[in-house]
């Protein structure tokens, strides 16, 4: 596999992946709604590199996707139901998971999502859970192939989007 935890002297070129991506998305009628240096932000970018949560995927020697992997949440994951009863330190959660468009196809985004689960495994997790932007096509066919389970929609603010609509899912461990 050629998915790898990225550091911090790569933020430049990290920032130039999730730009690249970004202007894809704004040619596209599905997507998470990210917007330039808002999500994922540069201090979003920063802290996940310097605490060892920003992953990588590299081929042909450059990065074709990458994601953030922790156990942070949004404020709106607390008013959900969860199927699964975790305390906060006991779920791991997926952010800002992308693939460039020219390596979209292969596989790689189900390589991460299934190193994203290994990861919560390892540490013994009851849970992975993660919330996509309603309309977003792509991560609403993903996750459940893994056996991730839509739990609710919520209303939810992030930077990028605003007050929207997210469908959150939960894969139990």
């Amino acid at each position: 596999m050629n998915l790898r935890l990225a550091t911090i002297e790569e933020f430049e070129n990290i920032r130039a992946f999730y730009h690249h991506i970004t202007d894809w998305l704004d040619t596209v009628p599905y997507g998470p709604g990210w917007k330039k240096d808002i999500y994922p932000s540069p201090e979003e970018l920063t802290d996940a590199l310097t605490k060892n949560e920003l992953w990588v995927y590299e081929l042909n020697g450059e990065y074709a996707g990458a994601m953030v992997v922790n156990s942070a949440s949004n404020e709106g994951y607390s008013q959900v139901k969860w199927h699964v009863d975790a305390k906060d330190n006991e779920i791991t959660l997926i952010h800002a998971l992308g693939v460039k468009p020219e390596y979209q196809g292969r596989g790689i985004a189900s390589e991460m999502v299934k190193h994203a689960i290994d990861l919560a495994k390892s540490k013994k997790h009851k849970a992975l859970r993660l919330d996509v932007l309603q309309g977003n096509l792509p991560a609403e066919r993903l996750y459940p192939k893994h056996g991730f389970v839509y739990v609710d929609t919520v209303e939810m603010f992030y930077e990028d989007t605003g007050l929207a609509n997210y469908e959150l899912y939960e894969l139990p461990l």
